[in-house]
């Protein structure tokens, strides 16, 4: 059997992918010698390339005496770029170059470029720059192109506009290169004007070109622009393919236009995963799950295998739709198809269960994924504030501290609200001092979060010295620093301070004048915390909400003026029916030894919320404090006959930097014999003394 034979026969099996029969003839040629023919190899290097078996490709060359033909080079190291297998492609490229018999010419270096940037190997990408200087070959289009988009890949998006400027003679892969750059680091204005440019200098677009400038019009949500493109693209006859197609179908769904996305998305005659992708994502981003479902089973039922993607798209729309049925289906289908969950499913299931309140779920996917990724820790970590878990929040940051990896901003910020929550100032100190480690000085979220704990854990001065460190003082710390004041009694310098604000030039939203109105309930400034809650309506033009309306009682109830607060709750119909309002109000009675007007208050709120027993646990004190005990009696035996037991009060301590929390005769704790033994044993000294006093 000659070679001319095994050639055929070799082809005949790459294109089939007959492994088997190919290893047969992998046999016979070396049987005849033959395992040095270049011709031979390359088919035999294709054919297990074909077949995902790259250590056998590795072989093949490897068993070559004298690979002498650049082309043998060549060929495998576009074929490792192509799989993506990006270090083979430069350990053979740094074998080429010490290679005496042969030199890289200007189809190697293209593949070598593109491996650096799928690496992110700007040293190595710049190492190879030198040589093209040297060599002359940077004059070469395509090499020149390949070295802009290796920039471009490795983020260094100044060095590739610079290398662009400076190539005499462009195409159409070049042009694309620098757009993609522009479009990759969000300049996507630019990236816009670039694509203007390129037309206006006589080249015609591409697939490529249309499909980032369309991308770029969905980043911007502006689409009109994308439009504009689409009927340029429809009047010059351009013949579209599926990533032009599925660019508009996500442009036009970004922008709100799901007719139109739909519309598109049908006219695609072969739709690939990627276009499916498009129109799901665009449902998913209005949280319209049951359109995600629907193309979900529609694209299954036409035979095209959903990509993680798909399946992000959909948990992310049944978590922003609170779909816990929908999300679970999705779930199962990941576990009964057996499918490797990477991290973005991973924590869009973590969300969708945090979000629709299943914490124990959440807790379970989050306990059988692998936790390399700071992005796992981060949403478990901001999922346990959102149900309001703090304690659980800050044990899995302190957990995540434990495992070696570093928090990022979203992990301080997060962590930061559950300190503010839990008024845990230790610990929100600690953070602060790992957010200078981190030098994380400079991101506004997290000097915001860093404020807004000082100021509820009642650290003014730290509050005020993190409000003067910000560069830029927008809205939320305004209000964070004028709350952190009203909270702690300074009514007079969270009014100074919102004068300033207004100076500013900064106009108040409904938090910022509800702080400002707690700052005056709370320092006793009645009349300036009702001047200001007329201004709400007459000046900035906000509606009074509920908070408002409480703020307002919670100020005239600790002022006193109880029937004042009676009649506004009387005489407006959105709070009229409110228990909280009213519970604010029978408090202040309490405060004030207003019977009457407490027991009537107390039998509206009994109505209306029998079961809950503070109220009249609070009516009860309200009677014993005027030594009514008849009265209280009663209420304590009704109490019994309703089976109501007061709510137990809950307290946290921080411990060797943890927040420990305890409920009355509570034994979940797991140093629970000690903690008892230790109160036994103080109850004891306590009596002790006791004796001495007496005697």
């Amino acid at each position: 059997m000659n070679s001319v034979k095994l050639l055929s026969l070799l082809r005949t099996c790459s294109g089939s992918k007959s492994l088997n029969q190919g290893k047969l003839i992998h046999q016979k040629i070396i049987s005849l010698g033959l395992q040095n023919n270049i011709l031979l190899c390359k088919n035999l290097i294709n054919l297990y390339f074909s077949c995902h078996l790259y250590d056998s490709v590795k072989l093949v060359f490897q068993s070559i005496d004298n690979p002498l033909d650049i082309s043998l080079w060549n060929g495998l190291i576009a074929a490792y770029t192509k799989h993506f297998i990006f270090n083979e492609a430069l350990e053979l490229f740094q074998k080429l170059l010490l290679f005496s018999h042969l030199k890289p010419d200007n189809y190697t270096y293209p593949s070598a470029l593109k491996a650096c940037g799928g690496l992110g190997r700007t040293d190595y990408g710049q190492f190879i720059h030198t040589n093209l200087i040297k060599s002359g070959f940077l004059l070469d289009v395509v090499i020149s192109s390949s070295l802009v988009g290796m920039y471009g890949k490795c983020n260094m998006f100044d060095d590739a506009v610079r290398l662009f400027d400076e190539i005499p003679d462009r195409d159409v892969a070049c042009w694309n290169n620098v757009i993609s750059c522009y479009y990759q680091s969000g300049h996507y204005e630019r990236a816009l004007q670039l694509f203007e440019e390129m037309k206006g200098c006589g080249f015609h677009p591409d697939s490529v070109t249309i499909t980032t400038a369309v991308s770029s019009c969905g980043r911007l949500l502006n689409v009109g622009r994308g439009k504009e493109i689409h009927k340029e693209v429809l009047r010059n006859g351009f013949a579209f393919d599926d990533f032009v197609s599925s660019a508009l179908v996500d442009m036009y769904g970004k922008c709100g236009c799901l007719v139109t996305a739909k519309e598109i998305f049908e006219k695609i005659q072969r739709k690939s995963v990627v276009s499916w992708n498009s129109l799901i994502s665009a449902y998913s981003s209005r949280g319209d799950a049951r359109s995600c479902i629907e193309l979900f089973e529609r694209m299954n039922h036409e035979g095209v295998t959903p990509t993680l993607t798909t399946l992000s798209s959909l948990l992310m729309a049944c978590s922003r739709s609170s779909q816990l049925h929908n999300g679970k289906f999705i779930h199962g289908y990941i576990i009964r198809n057996r499918i490797e969950a990477d991290i973005f499913v991973c924590s869009s299931l973590i969300d969708l269960y945090f979000k629709c309140g299943s914490v124990d779920s959440a807790e379970n996917v989050f306990k059988n994924m692998p936790k390399t990724n700071i992005v796992a820790w981060n949403v478990m970590i901001s999922g346990y504030v959102t149900v309001g878990c703090y304690f659980q929040a800050l044990n899995t940051f302190s957990d995540m501290k434990k495992s070696g990896l570093k928090p990022d901003a979203v992990t301080f910020t997060s962590s930061l609200s559950a300190c503010s929550q839990l008024a845990a100032l230790s610990e929100g100190t600690e953070i602060h001092n790992l957010i200078i480690e981190s030098k994380l000085q400079s991101s506004e979220i997290v000097m915001g979060a860093l404020l807004d704990m000082y100021a509820k854990c009642g650290a003014v001065n730290e509050a005020l010295a993190i409000f003067n460190q910000l560069t830029e003082r927008d809205l939320v710390s305004w209000t964070s620093m004028i709350m952190a004041y009203g909270s702690h009694g300074q009514g007079f310098e969270a009014l100074k301070l919102f004068d300033s604000m207004l100076k500013a030039n900064l106009k108040p939203d409904r938090v910022t004048l509800l702080a400002v109105m707690c700052a005056c309930s709370h320092a006793g400034l009645v009349d300036e915390g009702c001047y200001y809650f007329e201004k709400l309506e007459s000046q900035y033009g906000i509606k009074p909400t509920i908070e408002h309306y409480a703020c307002l009682i919670d100020l005239l109830g600790r002022a006193g003026k109880l029937h004042q607060a009676y009649g506004i709750i009387q005489r407006t119909p959105i709070i009229r029916e409110d228990v909280g309002l009213l519970s604010t109000l029978f408090s202040a009675c309490r405060l004030h030894g207003n019977i009457d007007l407490g027991e009537k208050i107390a039998r509206l709120i009994i109505k209306k919320d029998p079961n809950d027993s503070s109220n009249y646990i609070v009516l009860s004190n309200i009677y014993a404090s005027v030594k009514k005990w008849d009265e209280v009696r009663n209420i304590r035996l009704k109490l019994k006959d309703l089976g109501l037991k007061k709510s137990p009060g809950c307290s946290w301590i921080e411990v060797d930097k943890r927040v420990q929390s305890f409920l009355v005769e509570d034994k979940s704790h797991p140093q629970t014999d000690l903690i008892y033994d230790c109160l036994e044993n103080l109850n004891s000294h306590m009596d002790e003394d006791d004796l001495l006093i007496c005697y």
